[in-house]
């Protein structure tokens, strides 16, 4: 483990507005990391919005579109449909629209439209587009009327009444407002200690004995991180502490290196992994 030997600069302000009222973006991140879907959502619009950060944004929104929060499912579908945020897949842009529209959201139903409208161009997808269309205007998004109908113009008679049985099995499987909302922490992990042998030890998430989850690390010097391991190293979402408490680097990890966030060595990654 390599993490707490940096010598990044310090970044020393923790607390910093959010739509206008102060808040403690610390705690709200140590909240988010234990499951707290509403805090996931809300550093999600900071980070897209306030600090324009827009990979963590979708770290954050990605946690809390996997707990089934609707919002943040549209909002991880079109990271993944404009490659802002992560690289671009329409494959799956359209997967996480559908897991949003499924959850009431007439712009997911929407946006499906147009991803499939713009597909292949058969008469099933022609079909199924049309469907998305007409279930989004249906549930107030008139905006795509137009292109509903413009769609139906060069639909055949068979392939309408498909459109027409494609709504009936979608509203087949639409969540029911009391199934649509995220699912609350797991209170069933498994969490203890493991050491390391540079001397840092660690409480938190364990799997199979090793860092796995959402943990803390201090190091004999009293340098701690707080964050986010997989297979025994950070991954994911980490703040790493000086002894003295100010915050040496706070972003995005993979294996015990910075790459996203405010340090040298994240900033060099995105140079090297730009076009």
């Amino acid at each position: 483990m390599s993490l707490i030997r940096f010598g990044l600069p310090l970044l020393v302000a923790l607390s910093i507005p959010l739509s206008g009222q102060d808040f403690d973006l610390g705690l709200l991140k140590l909240r988010a990391l234990d499951g707290v879907v509403s805090d996931q959502l809300r550093l999600g619009f900071h980070f897209a919005s306030v600090n324009r950060n827009l990979a963590e944004a979708f770290f954050w929104y990605e946690k809390a579109a996997k707990a089934g929060e609707p919002s943040a499912c549209h909002y991880v579908a079109k990271a993944y449909a404009t490659g802002r945020g992560t690289p671009l897949n329409l494959e799956l842009a359209k997967a996480w629209y559908e897991k949003a529209a499924l959850r009431g959201s007439p712009t997911a139903m929407a946006k499906l439209g147009d991803l499939i409208s713009v597909g292949e161009g058969n008469n099933t997808d022609d079909a199924l587009a049309h469907a998305w269309y007409a279930l989004a205007v249906e549930h107030g998004e008139t905006a795509w009327t137009e292109r509903r109908d413009r769609l139906a113009k060069g639909m055949s008679e068979e392939s309408l009444k498909l459109a027409r049985e494609r709504v009936e099995e979608i509203k087949g499987k639409t969540l029911l407002p009391t199934e649509r909302s995220p699912a609350p922490p797991s209170s069933v992990k498994k969490r203890g200690e493991y050491h390391f042998q540079s001397g840092q030890k660690y409480f938190g998430d364990l799997k199979d004995g090793f860092p796995h989850g959402y943990g803390r690390i201090k190091s004999p010097d009293g340098e701690r991180f707080f964050g986010e391991f997989k297979k025994g190293k950070p991954y994911g979402y980490g703040t790493h502490f000086s002894a003295q408490g100010f915050i040496i680097f706070s972003g995005l990890w993979e294996g015990d290196k910075a790459i996203a966030g405010d340090s040298p060595q994240a900033r060099l990654r995105a140079m090297l992994k730009s076009p």
